[in-house]
Order: structure tokens, then sequence, then C-alpha cells
């Protein structure tokens, strides 16, 4: 079998990966279990190529493909994927792939593709969701007030929810917890890119500082904050063009902003209703530019070049909470 597992969900990629281990025979991992990196694709095939030696499965994994980095080369590599044996699970890993691209489309005639995308932060109920999910596997109750309170305190970090949702079980020792005994131990980490969209959006410099300040400090992926950032701008401008041309039904307005949930219309039309479409038109351009100058830099895969794009999204963010601030 030979799978493709991609999204910037490392959590459930995380998940399935393990789900493919725990097929292998335990007590015959070190023979049957490999790991390499995207530039060993060569060694990585041959392994896979030949059968166990247990008779059983084996599982070999090839972390950080994001295909772009391979060439003719890796292409003829991977002609030999037809001989990998039933028995072998393949497993290829990608923050992301271009499904443009010809060795993708060579993929994908011989691999399955899963996709695991995170769920986007203003989904709080898809989040609750899969906050109560995970506690129920590890069979941690909670009180409906606290699943409401974790979803507010660890976003759409799954990674995080898993381990604070271990650290709740030890502690619960098998009762339901409520909510004061969930605030004392889960902080809520309430600076998220989508606070720090709402303080540019409000023209707030000193709050934007502070935001990002912190969601830096904590790591956060600088492409992870930009998809955010653009995501929330293009919703804004989208419901306050909507808005402007006349269409009034929030139904319609929905349904044109590409808005899953009609019920979050009502907030949209007030973090909208004293801002300039024209500051809005600009912010998502501008935005845009950004998240490109920020690929353009991951590609080269330089330190000095995240350097500069950490500047530059200082920079930019800074210029386009000035727009709000004029207006």
């Amino acid at each position: 079998m030979i799978v493709l597992l991609t999204g910037d969900d490392q959590h459930a990629i995380q998940e399935q990966l393990n789900q493919y281990k725990a097929e292998i025979d335990s007590q015959w991992l070190t023979l049957c279990y490999h790991r390499f990196p995207a530039d060993h694709l060569d060694r990585a095939i041959s392994v896979a190529r030949t059968c166990s030696l247990t008779g059983g499965k084996k599982l070999v994994i090839v972390e950080n493909c994001h295909l772009k980095q391979w060439g003719d080369t890796e292409l003829s590599t991977l002609q030999q994927l037809v001989q990998v044996p039933e028995f072998t699970i393949l497993v290829f890993v990608a923050t992301n792939v271009d499904k443009r691209l010809k060795i993708y489309k060579h993929f994908v005639k011989y691999a399955k593709l899963f996709e695991f995308s995170l769920i986007p932060p203003w989904r709080t109920d898809l989040i609750e969701k899969a906050i109560s999910t995970q506690a129920k596997k590890i069979k941690l109750v909670l009180s409906k007030n606290a699943v409401e309170y974790l979803a507010e305190a660890i976003g759409n970090d799954m990674t995080r929810a898993a381990t604070e949702l271990r650290k709740l079980y030890i502690y619960g020792n098998g009762r339901q917890l409520e909510l004061a005994e969930v605030k004392e131990l889960v902080p809520c980490q309430t600076q998220s890119s989508l606070q720090l969209a709402s303080a540019i959006r409000q023209g707030e410099s000193n709050q934007v500082l502070h935001l990002l300040d912190d969601l830096l400090s904590r790591s956060e992926p600088l492409m992870v904050i930009v998809a955010t950032l653009l995501t929330q701008f293009r919703t804004w401008l989208w419901v306050k063009s909507a808005i402007v041309s006349g269409i009034k039904k929030d139904s319609e307005l929905a349904q044109l902003c590409n808005i899953s949930n009609p019920n979050r219309i009502y907030y949209l039309r007030q973090e909208v209703a004293n801002t300039s479409i024209n500051a809005l038109a600009k912010a998502v351009t501008m935005v845009l530019d950004l998240e490109m100058s920020i690929k353009r830099g991951a590609d080269s895969g330089a330190v000095a070049s995240h350097r500069a794009s950490s500047k530059d999204l200082l920079l930019i963010i800074l210029s386009v909470s000035r727009l709000f601030k004029l207006t």
C-alpha cells in the first residue's frame, strides 16, 4: 500500500502514522519500521521494494516531501513504485503539495491521498466536537462548559489538545471535571491569529505588536499566521462588498461569501459596519503579497530568508493596521 499524507494538521497526520505503525509486529520493529528524509528517496524506495524478512508487514515513511524538491531523477526513481510489495506500507508525508506538478500526477496513479487540514480557528463548534471526541477516546469525562472553555483556550491546536486532555485524564482519575478545575489546569492562550486580525482591523497598533510578539514567541509558523489573516480579511471584504451591493438577507450573504454557518453573518456584519471597503481591499492585496514573499523565502530554505520574512511580517502588518487607523 502506498499513501500520501498531506495537510497542516500535524497531529492528525501523526495519529495516522501511529495507526500504520501499530500494524507492525512490535517484536520486529527494528527490521520492519523505517523513516527517511525526502533527500534519501533512493534508499527509501529500495527498502520499500524488498519483502519483509519476517513475512509480515513493513512500514517505510518518507518525511517532509513537498514534491517540488524532486526533479527528473526522482521521477525516474518513483517509476519503481509499481514494484512495492502488497504488504509494504510506503508513506509519503507532506505539509502541502502542488497538484499541478507532473510528479504529483505520477504519484496518484499508485498512492492513496489523505488530506488533513486544521479546523478553521473560528469554527468553535467543530473544535468543541474534536475535543469531545478525543476526550471520549481516552475515557475523560468533561462538563459541557469545560469543553467550551477548552475550545477557546486551545483553539485548533489539536496537538496541544491531546497533551492537555491526557493531563486532565490523569488528574480526574475517572470522575467528571467541571469548568473551574479545567481553568486551573489549562491556561488560555488568548493571543491567536484571529485576534491579531481583529486588532489590525481596529487599527490598534500597540495591541497588534503585543499579539504578534506572543505568536512568534510561541513559534507559531509565519505561514499559519499569514494564511489566517488572509482568510479573515478576504471574508470581511466579501461580506462588506455584498452589504454595499445591497444584499440584506443573512442566508444570501452566507451563500455568496461561502460561509458555511449563516449564524456567523450576524457577527461579521458588526465587524465590518464601520470598516472602509477600500481599506479591506488594500489589506487583502498587502497580505497576499506578504504570503507570496514568505513562500518564496520558504522555498529557498535559508535561515536568513526566514529572518527577512519575520521582518516583512512585522512591517506589513503594521502598515495594514495603519490603513484602518485612518478610516
